[in-house]
C-alpha cells in the first residue's frame, strides 16, 4: 500500500518528514527558524483517505476523484445555460476554470477537508462538498439525491443559486477541457462547439 505524507515549504526549501509527537506534526525549518505545526496528523493511503472522508462527512467521493489529482495544469468546465440573473453575475462567460482539485491528504493545506471547512465557513449546505471556489463562488459535488452519486454543480452563496454542470462525476470529467482550447494566449474565448 503507497502512502503518501505531506510536505512543506519554508526558505525555498521543502521538508516532507516531519516531528510527529502525539498525532501533531512539526514541520522545523533550521535554516529560518520557522516551526509549522499540524494537529492530528495522518499518513494515509488514497483509499484510506477516501474512507476516512466517508466516515468523518458521510459522503463517499467518487474513485474516480483520485486520477483528477494526477492533473497538473488548469481545467475548464464549459457550463450548460442558465437562466438565473443572480447566477449569471457570478459565472460570467459560461466557463468556470479549475487551478487545482484539492487532494486526499487531511494534512495539507489544499485537502478536500479543508475545502469543506471553508464551504461552510462561506454557507454551503450541507450536501455540497466544495472541489473549488472563492468564497462567493463554487463548484461542488451535490449530494443532495444521492449519498453515493453526486451531481456537479456551479454555486454561489449570496442567494444560494445553482446549476446542474454534470449529472453524474463521469460526466464531469469527460467535460472537462484544456484552457488552451477555451482561452488564447490573451485570455479571450476562442472555444466554439
Amino acid at each position: 500500500m503507497t502512502r503518501r505524507q505531506q510536505s512543506m515549504r519554508c526558505c525555498k526549501k521543502e521538508l516532507s518528514s516531519p516531528d510527529v509527537v502525539d498525532g501533531k506534526a512539526y514541520f522545523v525549518f533550521p535554516e529560518c527558524g520557522n516551526v509549522r505545526e499540524i494537529e492530528n496528523y495522518r499518513v494515509c493511503s488514497a483509499e484510506e483517505a477516501l474512507s476516512y472522508f466517508e466516515k468523518k462527512y458521510g459522503f463517499l467521493i467518487p474513485k474516480e476523484y483520485v486520477n483528477l489529482l494526477k492533473l497538473e495544469e488548469a481545467k475548464i468546465v464549459k457550463l450548460p445555460p442558465c437562466n438565473n440573473e443572480a447566477l449569471k453575475c457570478y459565472l460570467g462567460e459560461g466557463f468556470y476554470e479549475v487551478g487545482t482539485f484539492p487532494n486526499l491528504d487531511p494534512n495539507a493545506e489544499n485537502s478536500i477537508f479543508s475545502s469543506m471547512s471553508s464551504g461552510r465557513e462561506w454557507g454551503l449546505p450541507k450536501p455540497y462538498v466544495p472541489l473549488e471556489g472563492d468564497g462567493h463562488t463554487w463548484l461542488a459535488l451535490d449530494y443532495s439525491d444521492s449519498l453515493t452519486d453526486p451531481k456537479v454543480i456551479a454555486t454561489e452563496t449570496d442567494d444560494g443559486n445553482s446549476l446542474v454542470v454534470a449529472n453524474t462525476f463521469n460526466e464531469f470529467v469527460s467535460s472537462l477541457l484544456q484552457y488552451e482550447e477555451v482561452y488564447d494566449l490573451e485570455g479571450n474565448i476562442i472555444y466554439s462547439d
